[in-house]
């Protein structure tokens, strides 16, 4: 979010879903005139670019990173295609928006490449990772009821799932602290899952500070030897195949564990949404060095190679599977371009 608190004013409007919205506008208020939301769904926008605007049409397709992330797909009027993911993690349910994308020639493709490292083949599905938390979770606030959870998250958003979906399972709220909770306040899907007030036995008030997350700024008085660490991430993660554990305790005698979460789509998925989708071209959204962006390169022929293959034909498919995951289509049937 470059540029956003500049003095200057922007030179158009912010197209963004009504969730993200939500958060714009209250981390720059003085944006709120500019920004226009956009709905699940395709929507034709006229882009004023001097005498002669722009006609687009934009789709808006769910990306699993966080509330209110969403991809982007323009189509222009000359019938170019243009797909940006920003950050995403698909997962089962929302499968069935890629369908429209199965009949069209995808031209440029926009990718989250944070992960786009055969280091990162595989990481658990949320629900698995969040079925092992919610186990550490229980486990020790059964054990003692002085016990306490400290969660060191990786970033300042992104674990609202987690938040909803741990409050849902164990019926009690995540602490958060006041400036999270101000932030956090539009969101209804989060009014049951955290709370600024006290009395919760999970916590997660520090948030991406480096301050001792076993001493609680909320209870001072607490002694640590009642306050388990959980740390989900996935940046650790390098070289986990399935079915390996992804839980480590991270210091020996201490209760501090790390849990492999992520909000970003593994390399092993993102090669089956480029297989999915062959695209003709790829852009990174994410380089984080720079020859990096040489080895990415290599792998996106490897999968998606520019020539003709004998192996690749046009058949009738029922089903496709993407990150492992076998999904059944609509019964009509339509042309999908496989790779063998």
């Amino acid at each position: 979010m470059q540029g956003l608190q500049d003095p200057e004013p922007l030179p158009g409007p912010i197209y963004t879903s009504p969730i993200s919205a939500v958060f714009l506008k209250h981390r720059y208020p003085q944006l709120a005139d500019c920004i226009r939301t956009l709905d699940l769904g395709t929507t034709p926008i006229d882009m004023p670019t001097g005498s002669n605007p722009t006609h687009l049409t934009v789709t808006t397709l769910p990306a699993g990173h966080c509330p209110g992330s969403v991809m982007f797909l323009f189509e222009t009027e000359r019938d170019r295609k243009i797909l940006y993911t920003g950050d995403f993690r698909l997962s089962p349910k929302d499968l069935r928006s890629l369908l429209p994308l199965q009949s069209i020639t995808l031209h440029v493709l926009y990718l989250d490449t944070t992960f786009f490292n055969r280091t990162y083949t595989y990481f658990p599905s949320q629900s698995e990772s969040l079925a092992k938390i919610v186990q550490l979770t229980k486990e020790w606030l059964d054990r003692d009821p002085r016990n306490v959870i400290s969660f060191r998250l990786p970033a300042l958003y992104g674990s609202e799932f987690l938040f909803i979906e741990l409050a849902r399972q164990l019926q009690q709220r995540i602490h958060v602290n006041d400036q999270e909770a101000q932030q956090y306040r539009y969101l209804a899907s989060l009014d049951d899952a955290i709370s600024s007030a006290g009395g919760s036995r999970i916590h997660a008030c520090l948030r991406t500070s480096n301050a001792n997350y076993r001493k609680l700024p909320c209870q001072p008085e607490l002694d640590t030897k009642f306050v388990r660490v959980l740390r989900p991430s996935a940046l650790r993660w390098r070289n986990l195949k399935q079915g390996e554990s992804y839980c480590w305790r991270l210091r020996k005698n201490e209760e501090e564990f790390g849990i492999c979460y992520s909000n970003h789509a593994s390399c092993g998925e993102l090669e089956d949404f480029l297989r999915y989708l062959r695209p003709e071209e790829v852009r990174f959204n994410v380089v984080p060095k720079e020859d990096a962006a040489v080895e990415m390169t290599k792998l996106v022929e490897e999968i998606c190679p520019r020539e003709e293959d004998d192996r690749e034909e046009l058949v009738d498919r029922e089903e496709f599977s993407f990150a492992g995951i076998q999904y059944r289509k609509c019964p009509e049937k339509s042309k999908t371009r496989v790779l063998r």
